[in-house]
C-alpha cells in the first residue's frame, strides 16, 4: 500500500510537470502519429500490426505505430512511461492490471469525448468500462469471457453429441455428469481445465452472492446463498474432473492447444481468440456454455481490454479517429476472427447469429448469461494472497464452506 502511495505522489509531480516536459522536447512526436501499446506474444505481433492496416490505408494522413511487449513488462513499464511522460497515445489495460492507476488521475475522461460520442453509444449495454468516480476513462475494446471448449474428436468416440447449443449454463453436478460420460472411463483427470479462483468466483457471482462486491470494497459471499455456493463449489472441485488442482491453484490456464489436444482434459476453460491456432490446424472444436450454482443466474464471468489515453498525450484528435474505427462495427469482426469477443452491440450480435460466417459451435456458448455479466474488480495484492491461502483451506478440508465465506469477509479490510 505504501509503495502505491509513493507512486500516486510522484506521479502526480510529474503530471504537474508534464506540459513543461513535452515543450522541452518530449512532445516531439507528429500529432498524426499515434502510438499504442499492447501486451502480445510473438505470432500476435503481425496480426494486429495487419488489424490496423486497413484504417491507415483508409487514413493515409494517420500513422500506427505499435509498441508491444510481453504481459507482464507492458503494465511495469507503464509505470514508469507515465512518470515521464512518455507513455503511447493509446495504451491497453485490463481489469487485473487497472489497480495501481485506478485512483491516479492521468488518464483523459473518454466519456466526455464529443468525438467518441457514437463509438460510446455502439457498445453492448452490459460491457464495463474503467471509471474514475463519474468519469469514463476506459473504452472498452473487447470482451474476454471463456468457457470450457471441447475437442469434437473426444465426444464422438464417447458417442456423446456435443452439446454446444445447450441454451443455459451447468451447474457443477451437470458438469460433471457430462464430463465424466465423455470421458467414456479414461484416466480420472480427463476433465476440465478451470482456475479454481475463476470456479468459485462465477459460482458466487451466478448465486447473487460474489466473493468480492462489483465495487471492490466488500465481500459479498459471507450469505447463505454465498454458502450454499461454494458448497457446489467444494462438490466440483474435489469430482475428480477438475484437473489438475495443483496446477489450477497457481492461476495456470490450459489452452486448447496444450491441454486439449494433449488428451488430458475433455475441456479446457478459453476465450475463443485461444481457439485460433488448434483451429488452424485442422481440428474441430466446440464452445459449451459455462458453470453455475444450484438455483443461480446464468452468468459470464469477463473482463474487458480496454483502451486508456493519457491527458499528456499529443495526438488526441488522430487517436480519437483511431478508437472511433476500433469500435466500429467492421473493425470489431476482423478483431473477434483473431481476439476477444466483440463489444460493439451489432457486431456482438452478428457473431452470435450469423450462423454462415460465424460457427455457432464455436461462439454461440459464449453469449449464454451476457445479459448478466460479471467482472471481477480489481483486488490488492494482500487481498489476492489472502483469497489464495483461504482457499486452499478450504479446498484442503481444513474448514467449511461456511467459514470460507466468514473468513473471507474477515479479509475485507485488505480491500
Amino acid at each position: 500500500m505504501k509503495g502505491k502511495k509513493l507512486f500516486t505522489i510522484a506521479l502526480a509531480a510529474a503530471m504537474t510537470v508534464s506540459v513543461g516536459v513535452m515543450s522541452a522536447g518530449c512532445g516531439a512526436q507528429d500529432e498524426n502519429t499515434v502510438r499504442i501499446a499492447r501486451w502480445a506474444l510473438e505470432w500476435e505481433k503481425e496480426t494486429f500490426r495487419n488489424w490496423t492496416k486497413e484504417f491507415t490505408e483508409e487514413n493515409p494522413d494517420i500513422a500506427i505505430e505499435w509498441e508491444f511487449v510481453p504481459y507482464t513488462a507492458h503494465f511495469d513499464r507503464l509505470r514508469t512511461d507515465l512518470l515521464s511522460s512518455k507513455a503511447a497515445d493509446i495504451i491497453f489495460m485490463n481489469n487485473w492490471g487497472w489497480k495501481p492507476y485506478s485512483d491516479i488521475e492521468v488518464f483523459e475522461d473518454l466519456g466526455a469525448v464529443e468525438e467518441l460520442s457514437a463509438a460510446r453509444s455502439s457498445l453492448l449495454s452490459t460491457v464495463h468500462g474503467l471509471k474514475q468516480g463519474d468519469k469514463f476513462v476506459g473504452l472498452p475494446l473487447g470482451m474476454v469471457s471463456r468457457v470450457p471448449v471441447v475437442n469434437n474428436a473426444d465426444f464422438e468416440t464417447a458417442g456423446v453429441e456435443v452439446p454446444w447449443d445447450r441454451a443455459t449454463a451447468y451447474t457443477g453436478s451437470e458438469m460433471v455428469e457430462l464430463l465424466k460420460t465423455a470421458a467414456d472411463g479414461a484416466e480420472r483427470d480427463r476433465g476440465i481445465n478451470i482456475t479454481l479462483t475463476d470456479a468459485v468466483t462465477l459460482f458466487c457471482a451466478s448465486a447473487g452472492a460474489p466473493i468480492v462486491t462489483p465495487d471492490g470494497k466488500s465481500v459479498g459471499c459471507n450469505t447463505p446463498e454465498g454458502v450454499a455456493a461454494v458448497q457446489n463449489f467444494v462438490d466440483f472441485a474435489k469430482s475428480g474432473y477438475v484437473v489438475p488442482l495443483s496446477e489450477n491453484l497457481s492461476g495456470g490456464y490450459g489452452s486448447p492447444d496444450s491441454a486439449i489436444l494433449s488428451g488430458r482434459v475433455v475441456a479446457g476453460f478459453c476465450n475463443p481468440g485461444e481457439c485460433k491456432s488448434v483451429i488452424d490446424a485442422g481440428y474441430s472444436v466446440s464452445a459449451i456454455p459455462c458453470l453455475k450454482a444450484d438455483g443461480g443466474r446464468d452468468t459470464v464471468l469477463a473482463d474487458f481490454n480496454t483502451l486508456v489515453m493519457p491527458k499528456f498525450s499529443s495526438s488526441k484528435k488522430a487517436a480519437y479517429r483511431v478508437m472511433n474505427w476500433m469500435l466500429s462495427k467492421e473493425a470489431q469482426l476482423a478483431y473477434a476472427k483473431f481476439a476477444d469477443l466483440p463489444t460493439n452491440a451489432e457486431a456482438f450480435e452478428e457473431v452470435m447469429t450469423d450462423s454462415v460466417n460465424w460457427a455457432p459451435e464455436l461462439y454461440r456458448a459464449y453469449g449464454v448469461g451476457i445479459d448478466n455479466i460479471f467482472v471481477p474488480p480489481a483486488m490488492s495484492t494482500g487481498f489476492q494472497t489472502y483469497f489464495g491461502g483461504v482457499l486452499k483451506r478450504l479446498l484442503d478440508g481444513n474448514i467449511t464452506a461456511t467459514q470460507f465465506c466468514e473468513e473471507m469477509k474477515k479479509g475485507e479490510n485488505q480491500l
